[in-house]
């Protein structure tokens, strides 16, 4: 049975003979009634402290539950970003290596051009040398003629110079 503070105060004994002093005992009941009424609004406050509480508690699961979400969506974009740069950092390093590869091809290319500029030129040069060196040669060959000689030795005063038929100079 559950017991009101007004049903204590009102609760009505049979009056015995040599019994208890009725004011006393009404005394009592009405203690017992303030303090059953005590603890009931005690317990009402804790119940709406302990409701507030839980509400609370409901409130900081559902954030928790939400940051919780957040931070599985963030792990998931920072994954994604993650592989999507190790993707790009490989199409960079891929470009990259293609051009050095094409600057080195190149490079080959032009070395290979330079090389046989260099040889046609030493080949040039050759024969510019050996032609140069006859030219020097057919000059000195004249120079050494004996002819000059006998122009140098000539005398212009002594003697004229005589014309044969054939017009060549003796």
């Amino acid at each position: 049975m559950e017991y009101m503070p007004r049903d204590i105060e009102m609760k009505q004994f049979n009056i015995v003979h040599k019994g208890l002093n009725e004011n006393e005992v009404r005394d009592y009941l009405r203690e017992l009634s303030d303090e059953l009424e005590k603890l009931r609004e005690e317990k009402a406050m804790l119940q709406r402290i302990i409701d507030d509480k839980d509400e609370n508690i409901s409130r900081f699961r559902a954030v928790e539950n939400t940051i919780g979400e957040a931070l599985v969506v963030a792990q998931r974009a920072g994954d994604e970003i993650k592989a999507s740069a190790g993707m790009q950092a490989d199409v960079i390093i891929k470009d990259a290596q293609n051009h050095a590869d094409m600057l080195v091809n190149d490079a080959m290319q032009k070395a290979r051009e330079i090389a046989f500029q260099t040889e046609d030129m030493k080949r040039q040069s050759k024969i510019f040398r050996a032609r140069f060196q006859m030219l020097v040669q057919a000059q000195l060959d004249l120079l050494q003629n004996e002819d000059w000689d006998y122009l140098l030795n000539y005398d212009l005063e002594t003697k004229p110079i005589e014309q044969t038929p054939d017009n060549k100079v003796e």
